[in-house]
């Protein structure tokens, strides 16, 4: 009897191949797993300047279409598309150098001397709290161990002179890495001014390497796989671009009118709170708490009543911000339910902190978004409901013929 070799044999064959190869890979990577670090280390080394001028264009791409598409005095025809890109880039840059620029040497210098002054004065704050604690426990005849340990506790100039001196000493052994330091800083600021001109060339250039990145795909992959591919960095784009710029431009809102209001009612450290509100705000759901507690206790030692009429005052701005600003700006960007919101940025916040706790919800939101595609797709070609709704009123799959037939009567 001859013996074929079919085309199925030879497709299982390269399945073992690879299968055989991937866990003798494994195992390689396993044993020499500082090796690899290393590796992976300097590559990101290399690609830092790369990465870094990645972001930059990709933030900058909202401003730089709105900046394009205004520039009426520039034709939109071909011989002219190159001038009327490079004018959106030069005034993107320089409006974004602006901001920063005021950021840095407007605001940036009252937060630190509102910091300066609250540290200063937190001798005389705590001296405040404690005769208002001691005020209460007397009138209330309270006797708690607590309250006799802070009403016995002190900081004084000496106190900080020594813990300052305490943190001095651990310093001590980093100034003879000066020179470290200072190349470290030097590589920085290149990494910088070279992620700032690549950003240039990608902002320049981005339909072209969006074309080029499409073409690998569809020739790398079958044609209904690159397409699905290139469907989801479309929708992950939609959602990122949409729910980053959104919060960004909606926590600058909320910054702006926490320091106007506050600046009214005529609190304490407005700078310095709104700045802090402000910065939380970009982290959703958790957010304003973060924001709230740091300040609340800021103006607790300043004066207990300026807290708790904060307390009010910013509850009342984040519910304005959660019910009518957010919403405006924002709209359903993710359409993630609340518990997947609050899902995303624990686990976010617990793999890669802050920076998670704000990317990680329109990061789920893609694979929300698209488990939920397939599971639906699976649904209806068993000839299921579609709708989460239907199955809030079964108790199980034996129940669907009922309703259908109910239904149909």
């Amino acid at each position: 009897m001859k013996f074929e070799w079919t085309r199925a044999m030879t497709k299982r064959a390269l399945t073992y191949i690879a299968a055989g190869a991937g866990i003798i890979l494994v195992y390689f990577l396993m044993q020499n797993w500082d090796e690899v670090t290393d590796l992976w280390s300097t590559a990101a080394d290399i690609l830092r300047p790369f990465t870094i001028g990645l972001i930059f264009a990709y933030l900058l791409n909202g401003p730089l279409m709105f900046f394009e598409k205004h520039l009426g005095f520039v034709e939109k025809n071909k011989p002219r598309r190159a001038l009327r890109r490079t004018l959106a880039i030069i005034i993107t840059w320089v409006a974004t150098i602006a901001v920063l620029g005021a950021f840095f040497y407007i605001i940036m210098p009252d937060v630190m001397e509102s910091v300066n002054t609250l540290i200063n004065n937190i001798p005389g704050y705590l001296e405040s709290l404690q005769n208002l604690v001691r005020t209460v426990a007397e009138n209330y005849n309270l006797e708690l161990p607590f309250i006799d340990e802070f009403l016995e506790f002190r900081i004084s100039s000496e106190v900080a002179m020594k813990l300052l001196m305490d943190y001095g000493e651990e310093l001590l052994p980093q100034i003879a890495n000066i020179a470290n330091i200072s190349v470290q800083i030097g590589g920085a600021i290149f990494d910088i001014v070279i992620a700032v001109i690549l950003s240039v060339y990608m902002m320049f250039s981005k339909e072209t390497l969006i074309a080029q990145m499409k073409k690998a795909l569809y020739a790398i992959l079958k044609k209904d796989a690159a397409a699905t591919m290139v469907r989801v960095a479309r929708e992950s784009h939609r959602i990122f671009s949409g729910f980053i710029n959104g919060k960004l431009l909606d926590s600058l809102i909320i910054g702006i009118l926490c320091f106007i209001g506050m600046s009214i009612i005529g609190f304490d450290f407005t700078l310095l709170i709104s700045f802090i509100v402000g910065c939380t705000n970009v982290i959703p759901f958790f957010g304003p708490f973060l924001g709230a507690i740091p300040s609340v206790l800021i103006l607790l030692m300043v004066d207990p009543w300026q807290a708790f009429w904060f307390a009010i005052f910013v509850f009342i701005l984040q519910q304005l911000d959660g019910n009518v600003i957010g919403p405006k700006i924002l709209g359903d960007s993710t359409g993630l339910p609340a518990i997947w919101v609050m899902f995303a940025i624990l686990v976010g916040g617990g793999i890669f902190g802050i920076i998670g706790m704000f990317i990680g919800v329109p990061a789920f939101a893609v694979i929300y978004e698209f488990t939920k595609e397939i599971l639906e797709n699976r649904l209806k070609k068993k000839e299921l409901p579609e709708e989460t709704e239907s199955y809030k009123v079964i108790k199980g799959l034996k129940d669907l013929d009922e309703i259908e037939k109910g239904e149909a009567k």
